[in-house]
C-alpha cells in the first residue's frame, strides 16, 4: 500500500503541530461569558475562548475570541452559535501610557478603549469599557507564567455588538439582537512578535 502523505506534507504537518503546542504552552486563555436572544429566549455560554495581549512597545491591546470554543458539544444548545464560528472576532485598541497599571497595594484603573472590531470580514470601530486591577502575589488569582509584570494584572472587559453591523444577521439563523461579551479576570499574555498571526 502506497503512502498517501507525502515527506513535505507530513513536514508541513509536524511543523503546524508543534507550532500550536508551543502556543498552547506558552499562552493562557481568559474565562468568557457571552449572551443573545434567539427565538425569544435568552442564550449563553462561559468558556477559556479569549486571548488578551498587550504590546508594551506600542502600547496596544489585543483581545481575540473563537466562537467556536464556546460550544458545548450538543448541537440543540449550540444552534445559536452556529453563525458565529466560522470566523473569529479580533479587537485591536490603543491604551494611553505605558504602562496597565502601577504595581501599588490594591491598585486598580477603568479605561474606555477606543478600537476597532474585526469580525466576519467586516471592520468597525468600537469602545471597550476594560476595568485592570493588581493580582497580589499570595492572592489565590496569581498564576506563575513567568512574566513578571504581567501575572501581576488582570483585567474584567465588557463590550457588545449587533450581528448586523458584521453581517451575521444575513446568515442562516438571522441572528438579530444584541450580542453580549464580557471577559472576567482575564489574563494578560505579554505580546511577541511571533504571536501576529493570531491577532489577524
Amino acid at each position: 500500500m502506497k503512502n498517501l502523505i507525502s515527506k513535505p506534507t507530513l513536514s508541513v504537518i509536524l511543523f503546524l503541530v508543534a507550532f500550536n503546542s508551543c502556543f498552547a504552552q506558552e499562552l493562557r486563555r481568559s474565562s468568557t461569558y457571552i449572551d443573545t436572544y434567539y427565538h425569544g429566549e435568552k442564550h449563553f455560554s462561559m468558556k477559556d475562548a479569549s486571548f488578551i495581549f498587550y504590546n508594551s512597545g506600542n502600547s496596544e491591546i489585543y483581545i481575540t475570541l473563537n466562537f467556536a470554543d464556546l460550544k458545548c458539544g450538543v448541537d440543540s444548545l449550540d444552534e445559536w452559535l452556529l453563525d458565529l464560528t466560522d470566523t473569529k472576532l479580533i479587537f485591536k485598541g490603543h491604551l494611553p501610557g505605558n504602562d496597565l497599571l502601577l504595581l501599588t497595594h490594591h491598585n486598580l484603573k477603568s479605561l474606555e478603549i477606543n478600537g476597532q472590531i474585526n469580525f466576519n470580514g467586516k471592520s468597525h470601530n468600537h469602545t471597550l469599557m476594560m476595568h485592570f486591577f493588581e493580582i497580589s502575589r499570595e492572592g489565590l488569582l496569581f498564576i506563575n507564567n513567568s512574566q513578571d509584570y504581567f501575572d501581576r494584572v488582570a483585567v474584567n472587559i465588557q463590550f457588545s455588538f449587533l450581528p448586523k453591523e458584521f453581517g451575521i444577521d444575513k446568515k442562516q439563523h438571522h441572528l438579530k439582537k444584541k450580542i453580549s461579551v464580557a471577559i472576567g479576570k482575564g489574563i494578560i499574555n505579554e505580546f511577541k512578535s511571533e504571536y501576529e498571526i493570531l491577532v489577524r
